[in-house]
C-alpha cells in the first residue's frame, strides 16, 4: 500500500537515515509575525529554543544551524509555524508550516526524531485548487495542504474582452442583440476555464477545488465544470479581491473547507476500524502492544494513534527491521538504538514500513485505545493457552 499521507514523503527524505542512529535535533516553534512588537517576540523565541537544545546536549555548531533556520523570514503569511530537523550536525529539513501550532511547541535532541508536528500539519496528501473566476477570463492555483505555496506561477486563462459588459438602456434593436452577444463571450470564457480546471483535475486528482470571484462568473464557470469536478468544489460566496474583509472569510473557508475533506478521511478510517473489530475479522487491532506487532511484521497498512493518550510511555527503536520493539527480547537479535518516546518509535516505524499515519482522538477507536492499526493481512488465531 502507497502511503497517503506524510509517512511516504518523510521515508523519501530522510531515508536511509531514519534506519540507523546518531544524533537528531529539532525544533517547532510558531514564528508568526503578526503580534504585538514581532521583532522583540522573535528575539525571545530564538532564545528560547537555543536554551532548550543546549539544555538537552545539542552541540554549538547543532544549535547555530537551527537557530539560522529560525532567523529567516518565513515568507508566507501569518499564523504560520517551523519545524527544522538536525541529523549529525546536518540539516536534513527546514519546513515553513502554513497555520497554526498543531500541537505543543516541542524542541529535542535524542536517538529518534520527534515527527509528530510535520504528521499533524500533513495528515494527508492533499492538492487542492484556488480558482478566482471573473467575467474576462480566470485564474488558478494548485497549493498542498501543509506546505507554503511553491513558486508556480498562477495559471490564466483569458477570453475576449471586447464586449465585456451589458449594453446601456435603451430602446433600440441592437440592445439585445449585444446583450445576448455579451452573455455568449461570458459563457465561451468560462467554458475555456472550465476545461482547463477539469484537465488539471485529471492529472491531479485534488481532493478540493474551491471557486470565488464575481458571482456571475463563478455561476457560469461551476455550471460548465465537469460532474467530476463539481464534486470536489466548494464555492465562495464573495470576491476575495473585494477588500480585506472580503480575504479574510475567504482564507477561513478555505480553512474550513479543508478541515471537512480532512475530518471524513478521518471519520472513514474510524468506521472503517470498528466495523473490523465488531465483525472479529482479525483484519484490525488495537492497543499499543498489538500495534507494535502488526508494525514489527511491516502488516500496518493504516497506523492511528492519539499522541496524547499515548503519554509518556517508551518503546525500544531497533537498528533495522523489526524497527520497534516492546522488551529487548522482542528485538530478534538488532541492535537497540535506545528507548525513546513511545509516539516517536511508532511514527518511525509506520514510515520504516510504509504504513499510512493519522492522529486521531483515542475516545474514536475501538475501546477508547491509544492506538490502532488496519491490516494488509489478517493475524491468525489466538493461540490457546
Amino acid at each position: 500500500m502507497t502511503s497517503t499521507n506524510a509517512t511516504s514523503e518523510l521515508h523519501g527524505i530522510l531515508g536511509q537515515r531514519l534506519e540507523g542512529g546518531g544524533t537528531w535535533a529539532w525544533a517547532y516553534a510558531d514564528v508568526s509575525g503578526n503580534v504585538e512588537d514581532p521583532r522583540r517576540q522573535a528575539a525571545l523565541k530564538l532564545r528560547a529554543v537555543e536554551t532548550a537544545l543546549r539544555g538537552q546536549g545539542a552541540a554549538d555548531d547543532v544549535v547555530d544551524l537551527i537557530a539560522g533556520e529560525f532567523e529567516q523570514e518565513p515568507g508566507v503569511p501569518s499564523p504560520v509555524t517551523r519545524y527544522v530537523l538536525v541529523h549529525d550536525g546536518e540539516l536534513v529539513l527546514s519546513e515553513v508550516l502554513p497555520g497554526q501550532l498543531h500541537g505543543p511547541e516541542a524542541v529535542g535532541v535524542g536517538h529518534v526524531p520527534d515527527l509528530v508536528p510535520l504528521v499533524a500539519h500533513r495528515p494527508v496528501d492533499l492538492p487542492f485548487l484556488v480558482v478566482h473566476a471573473a467575467k474576462e477570463g480566470g485564474t488558478f492555483r494548485t497549493y498542498r495542504l501543509g506546505h507554503a505555496p511553491g513558486a508556480t506561477d498562477d495559471r490564466v486563462v483569458e477570453g475576449r474582452t471586447d464586449t465585456l459588459h451589458y449594453a446601456k438602456a435603451g430602446t433600440g434593436w441592437k440592445q439585445p442583440h449585444w446583450q445576448a452577444h455579451t452573455e455568449e463571450i461570458w459563457k465561451q470564457t468560462s467554458g475555456e476555464v472550465a476545461a482547463a480546471i477539469d484537465e488539471t483535475v485529471r492529472s491531479l486528482r485534488p481532493g478540493l477545488v474551491v471557486v470565488a470571484g464575481d458571482v456571475t462568473a463563478r455561476e457560469l464557470l461551476v455550471k460548465t465544470l465537469s460532474a467530476e469536478t463539481r464534486a470536489l468544489t466548494s464555492v465562495f460566496p464573495g470576491d476575495p479581491r473585494a477588500d480585506a474583509g472580503s480575504k479574510q472569510a475567504f482564507v477561513e473557508h478555505v480553512e474550513t473547507a479543508l478541515a471537512r475533506v480532512v475530518a471524513t478521511r478521518r471519520h472513514d478510517l474510524e468506521d472503517l476500524l470498528r466495523t473490523h473489530a465488531g465483525r472479529g475479522d482479525n483484519l484490525a487491532v488495537t492497543g499499543l502492544g498489538a500495534v507494535v506487532a502488526a508494525l514489527q511484521q511491516a502488516q500496518g497498512a493504516v497506523v492511528a494513534l492519539d499522541a496524547v493518550a499515548v503519554g509518556e510511555r517508551t518503546l525500544l527503536a531497533l537498528a533495522g527491521a523489526p524497527w520497534v520493539a516492546t522488551a529487548p527480547e522482542q528485538a530478534a537479535g538488532t541492535p537497540v538504538i535506545g528507548a525513546v518516546p513511545a509516539v516517536c518509535a511508532l511514527v518511525r516505524a509506520a514510515v520504516l514500513t510504509d504504513a499510512e499515519l493519522v492522529l486521531v482522538n483515542a475516545a474514536s477507536l475501538p475501546g477508547g485505545a491509544a492506538a490502532a492499526a488496519l491490516l494488509r493481512w489478517p493475524v491468525g488465531p489466538a493461540v490457546p493457552a
